[in-house]
């Protein structure tokens, strides 16, 4: 599959996700075709950097054309999820 099929807007997926967790579903829905954002919370990102972990979460975004798709490979019932 090509990341180039989905366009539009992203959405977001997921929010408040632990950086392995992340890393996982990212992983996922990459070998899927799916490109994916993650947007770290607060000072997150730069906590990420130095320490490897980032204990305010982050966000997944994919395309909203890949959302359903996106939930069905997750395993979601097509609801967004709130991860705290």
């Amino acid at each position: 599959m090509s990341e180039e099929k989905y366009s539009g807007n992203e959405v977001l997926l997921l929010s408040g996700v632990g950086t392995m967790e992340a890393e996982i579903i990212i992983s996922k829905l990459k070998s899927y075709g799916i490109p994916v954002l993650k947007k770290s919370k607060g000072i997150g990102g730069l906590m990420e950097i130095y320490t490897g972990v980032n204990s305010y979460g982050s966000d997944i975004y994919v395309p909203e054309d890949a959302l359903e798709l996106a939930h069905e490979l997750l395993g979601h019932a097509g609801d967004d999820e709130t991860i705290e």
